[in-house]
């Protein structure tokens, strides 16, 4: 009985190992994509900096008051 309790246990082990191998996407050739930054965009501009956000959200604010 315990060895099939064992058996199970490392069926379940193995199936996850192998369900997380294949649901990452790793880039091993190591060049770095557009895809990988990310980004906001409203109204055809694009906001891909810390410091762009914090532009948009003055601007944003400056029109409220």
């Amino acid at each position: 009985m315990k060895l099939l309790i064992w058996i199970v246990i490392a069926l379940v082990i193995i199936g996850g190992i192998a369900w997380f191998m294949s649901s990452n996407d790793i880039d091993l050739d190591g060049d770095a994509s557009d895809s990988d930054v990310d980004t906001l965009s409203e109204n055809g501009r694009v906001i891909d900096t810390d410091t762009a956000v914090f532009d948009e959200i003055d601007d944003a604010m400056g029109e409220i008051e």
